[in-house]
């Protein structure tokens, strides 16, 4: 079985009699990924997130649009990206986020909130490290500047690549602590190909 937020395998402690992760186990109510983070999808988000190979935004738009078709949710209030570090960001010189969260609100007509929820502490980065780890790491990182822009609202949360959930949660749970009616998470990939919800 699986569970109905994040489409992962429910077994052991985490699991209900029903299969599914309990609902406290993440801040956001669905995560859908477009596919498994292999083969030709790992490279075209390789070359756009890491060569900056931006004209690639339109077509994985696309793409990110059909994996957040499948969430319960299909009406949004404000799409909002996973906030990188300012200094991150300088380095990287953009946001690859940013660049898909405005193709999905285009496509969709849903306003934009790029920058509704910031990351307020410079994380390390996550690869490499294991799930209770990442949940540590982006603990507090993030922050609602102006949450009158999210209250009461539902909001679609766009990154690239999803893996255990805890940036994602991190991020989501900033946004329902200032006081946003769900938070509803699509990414373009799912690190776990066994898991991902196609």
């Amino acid at each position: 079985m699986h569970c109905g937020v994040c489409r992962r395998a429910a077994t052991g402690r985490g699991a209900n009699r029903r299969g599914a992760v309990q609902r406290d186990g993440f801040a956001f109510e669905q995560a859908r990924s477009f596919g498994s983070y292999e083969g030709t999808l790992r490279a075209l988000v390789q070359r756009f997130k890491y060569n900056g190979f931006r004209p690639l935004a339109k077509p994985l738009g696309r793409f990110l649009l059909q994996a957040a078709e499948r969430l319960s949710e299909q009406s949004f209030d404000l799409a909002v990206p996973v906030p990188l570090h300012r200094k991150r960001q300088r380095q990287r010189g953009f946001n690859q986020a940013e660049l898909l969260v405005a193709e999905v609100a285009r496509l969709r007509k849903i306003p934009l909130g790029v920058k509704d929820c910031v990351r307020v502490r410079d994380t390390p980065p996550q690869t490499g490290l294991r799930a209770a780890e990442r949940r540590r790491n982006v603990a507090g990182a993030f922050d609602v500047p102006q949450p009158e822009r999210v209250r009461g609202r539902r909001v679609l949360l766009i990154d690239d690549v999803l893996t255990t959930g805890a940036t994602a949660s991190a991020c989501a749970e900033a946004i329902r602590k200032a006081g946003a009616k769900g938070v509803w998470v699509a990414t373009l990939a799912r690190a776990h190909h066994a898991h991902v919800d196609v």
